[in-house]
């Protein structure tokens, strides 16, 4: 009888191990990719860009770049960030790949990176944002 409650102990123990390592990785977003910038954890960028409700969010700056988030498909994140560097001044010319090309009076490259699934990322010179 003290072997059966020795065991069961020690299953309700693993299980609350489990379920407490679960519900920390859940709430940190550990299981995302490395964010391709320093300076925000993958909480914070996740928790701004749900809230973004389909907008450019502007989520660090770090070596003479800025990077927006966009959260949704990539057409409707590249139709946003084409307006957004419109209206800012810039004259869209074309998009190939993960690169979308506006001139200015130099030209400018903005790449985007799929995240996730449902989170772009996008880095733009500086200078022209």
């Amino acid at each position: 009888m003290k072997a059966n409650k020795n065991l069961l102990l020690l299953i309700v123990s693993i299980l609350v191990v489990f379920v407490l390592i679960s519900v920390w990785l859940y709430s940190s977003k550990t299981y995302y990719p490395a964010l391709p910038f320093e300076g925000g954890s993958k909480k914070e960028v996740v928790e701004k860009l749900d809230k973004s409700m389909n907008e450019l969010v502007e989520l660090a700056k770090v070596d003479g770049f800025y990077w927006l988030g966009f959260r949704g498909n990539q057409h409707e994140g590249r139709d946003n960030l084409i307006k957004e560097m419109e209206d800012r001044g810039l004259k869209y010319d074309s998009y190939e790949g993960a690169g979308i090309f506006f001139e200015n009076n130099e030209r400018i490259i903005i790449t985007g990176t799929m995240w996730t699934g449902d989170y772009i990322l996008y880095k733009i010179p500086a200078g022209s944002y």
